[in-house]
């Protein structure tokens, strides 16, 4: 293969990752809805923290209903970081920089898949995992844990093959302390550490055991004690490092992000990652049963581990979809190239026209199933908020409105943004920081009881009822509708996003008499 050869390659190599990852990245290109994210109330921790109020860290503190109940605030490092960069540069800034990280975690597993076998593979199971790993798109704090994980696995891999040496490892520490602040998932960092640590165990009793092997340095039994020492330096000390394993003994609110594929299709949810797990799961599979008959003296422990408990739990929350594909790439790239010893033949023309439609045939298959999921909508597309996001917080400011307000679970983070501390919220979307009886035994049978409703009214005195729209529960739209039919309460303030119902009595028939909505204004549709 003559030079130009190789460099007409490497040029059109290039172009092809440009273009995946614009595939890529188009799924993030899409404008915040801050009426349903959690991103507002990020920003208000970092604020908080900012000025020395470190009572946001381990208290409920936002709500009125419930301010005192422990809890542990495992993510506040991200809300500085995100209040830090939205006070720089806005929500545009903010959303650029989510887009930007994506595509940094993205580009670096890209490169180990493609190191563990050769282009042409890992183009063809990016294109397959692409919409997957692309599942969240909000601005979450998970980013940095995908971004951690993503370094972290990098930095080991490199060392792993000995192309790192000793020195990088003493980063992972580092990373660690940062890690620990700013996302719950950081104990995969150790764990990491941990797994390869096993694998150097393993390779003690065999056969081809080298003592140049960069595994059996000494220091890197030193940067897995580091490693899990950084753990404990947060503000909350062994509590932050054992809240993973507690946050989900007091969870009285069943998300849809935190349940299991089998409920969710028997649910009826319509989400086409559902079907494309199942795929990706039945291909990682088959690519380590076909690997132990081929060639198994290429089976990868570390890669066998991590397959396993990625994929059990993004079976158990599909939440975890976005990690199960990150780690799905390199493992199922590296099984694919170790199938056969010899792949000469994919150098061939044939083979490589071949790569070419199929993987348009891929993209194109996703790309249609997709395209309701793209922003590709005007409205949508870009950074920053979604065009009059912020609406109904204005109006609630400019007629002076005083709460108490009772809010549905969605627009808490929206409320605490714009509101706190004049007013606090009745409840926000955090289950872990309410006990599991408030949802229980208040929010949910109050939206479904009349009865329930009216005590809980009386002993809140509500003043306002501020709702995102398409809270699509039942309890909500059968509450929502309830109230249309009430006198006792008026709509004043509707847009795409929310709706205002104020209390109808003397001290608010100026707003009433103003910005009262027919009752004939709105539509209502019977489910069927």
């Amino acid at each position: 293969m003559n030079v130009n050869y190789k460099k007409e390659i490497k040029v059109f190599q290039i172009i092809v990752l440009v273009l995946l990852m614009i595939w890529y990245g188009l799924f993030f290109v899409q404008k915040v809805d801050l009426t349903t994210a959690d991103l507002g109330r990020h920003l208000k921790n970092g604020e908080l923290v900012l000025q020395g109020n470190f009572e946001v860290l381990k208290t409920n503190f936002y709500s009125y209903t419930e301010p005192n109940f422990q809890t542990v605030n495992h993510h506040w490092g991200s809300g500085v970081i995100f209040y830090f960069i939205w006070k720089l540069f806005g929500f545009t800034g903010l959303s650029f920089f989510y887009f930007i990280v994506s595509l940094i975690i993205f580009y670096l597993f890209f490169r180990i898949a493609q190191k563990e076998s050769n282009f042409k593979i890992t183009l063809l199971v990016s294109l397959l995992l692409i919409p997957l790993i692309a599942d969240r798109r909000e601005i979450r704090p998970e980013i940095f844990s995908y971004l951690f994980i993503a370094l972290f696995f990098w930095i080991l891999w490199h060392w792993r093959q000995g192309r790192l040496n000793d020195k990088w490892l003493f980063i992972l520490p580092l990373l660690e302390v940062f890690w620990v602040n700013t996302h719950i998932y950081f104990v995969f960092g150790p764990a990491l550490v941990g797994l390869f640590w096993i694998e150097r165990l393993i390779n003690k009793f065999k056969i081809q055991f080298l003592d140049h092997d960069p595994m059996f340095s000494k220091k890197f039994d030193l940067v897995l004690v580091l490693t899990g020492l950084a753990t404990l330096l947060n503000p909350f000390g062994l509590k932050g490092l054992l809240y993973l394993f507690n946050i989900f003994k007091n969870y009285g609110y069943r998300i849809v992000e935190n349940q299991s594929v089998w409920f969710l299709k028997n649910w009826g949810l319509k989400n086409p990652n559902l079907t494309l797990f199942e795929i990706s799961f039945i291909v990682l599979v088959l690519s380590f049963i076909i690997l132990l008959i081929k060639n198994r003296s290429k089976f990868s422990f570390r890669y066998f581990c991590l397959a396993v408990v990625f994929s059990a739990m993004a079976w158990l929350a599909i939440r975890n979809f976005v990690i199960f594909g990150f780690f799905a790439l390199p493992i199922i790239t590296y099984n694919i190239r170790n199938i056969g010893r010899n792949w000469t033949i994919l150098n061939s023309l044939g083979v490589q026209f071949l790569t070419v439609v199929l993987g348009l045939v891929i993209f194109l298959i996703s790309f249609f199933v997709y395209y309701e999921k793209l922003p590709l909508q005007k409205v949508r597309f870009g950074f920053g908020l979604m065009p009059g996001n912020n609406q109904s917080a204005q109006f609630f400011k400019d007629q002076n409105i005083q709460g108490p307000i009772f809010n549905n679970y969605d627009i808490g983070g929206f409320l605490i943004f714009h509101l706190f501390p004049k007013e606090r919220v009745f409840v926000d979307n955090r289950p872990e920081a309410y006990p599991a009886s408030f949802f229980k035994e208040e929010y949910v049978p109050m939206q479904e009881d009349e009865e329930v409703w009216k005590k809980l009214e009386s002993f809140y005195k509500f003043n306002i009822i501020f709702f995102y729209r398409y809270d699509f529960t039942p309890w909500a739209q059968h509450f929502l509708i309830k109230r249309l039919d009430d006198p006792t309460w008026v709509p004043v303030f509707v847009d795409n996003f929310t709706i205002i119902f104020l209390k109808n009595i003397s001290e608010n028939q100026e707003i009433i008499k103003k910005y009262k909505i027919p009752k004939e204004y709105f539509r209502i549709i019977s489910p069927k």
